[in-house]
């Protein structure tokens, strides 16, 4: 069967085609917007919900670092200093871009703050990862209930900014650099100020 425009005679397989590239696409594009949609709102009003609650008591729990010298078992005690702590996964991709945002950050919160890492994954998935496997920042590997049960965190990247009294001021998922500096600048009690430079 031919479809006839005047002096012009097309397959119907060739006009189908051609409608279904010119609509294909806006359809992509509707799509993508709503996840990105969706994901701004996990971002934002999924943080509020997920983990422990923002004056809560931040909760110890021991560690096993992850570095090229030793395998030191260590254990995390809130009090005592700003901490930011970070639960990642080496197989998450936006894990990967926060840890690098962290390394580069790293020379201004160290003075500031102890930040840890922490992840439930095996020391081969963590070494197979090149932003994990060349940290300086202390990465340390935990068992999963940490994470699930005493932290109630169930996406990564995900960070908690604690306080010298071991309280939790802020927390949030931490996705980027802009997320971070966010999440640092929380703080409502004694305010770090960091100023962060993007190259």
């Amino acid at each position: 069967m031919n479809v006839t425009f005047a002096d012009i005679t097309l397959p119907v397989w060739l006009v189908v085609s051609q409608w279904v590239l010119l609509f294909a696409p806006g359809f992509l594009i509707i799509v993508m917007y709503r996840q990105i949609g969706l994901l701004e709102q996990l971002k934002d009003r999924g943080s509020e919900r997920e983990g422990l609650s923002i004056g809560e008591k931040a909760v110890p729990f021991d560690y096993t670092r992850v570095d090229q010298v030793t395998h030191a078992s260590a254990r995390f005690e809130p009090r005592g200093r700003w901490s930011l702590l970070v639960f990642a996964d080496p197989g998450c991709v936006s894990c990967q871009n926060t840890l690098l945002a962290l390394e580069r950050w790293l020379p201004k919160l160290g003075p500031l703050m102890r930040v840890l890492v922490a992840t439930t994954a095996e020391s081969a998935q963590i070494a197979a990862v090149d932003a994990f496997r060349t940290a300086t920042c202390d990465i340390c590997r935990i068992r999963s209930d940490v994470s699930s049960k005493l932290y109630r965190t169930g996406v990564t990247p995900f960070g908690y900014l604690i306080d010298p009294e071991g309280i939790i001021r802020a927390k949030g998922i931490v996705v980027d650099e802009a997320s971070i500096r966010k999440l640092v600048s929380k703080a409502d009690r004694k305010p770090i100020n960091v100023e962060f430079t993007v190259s």
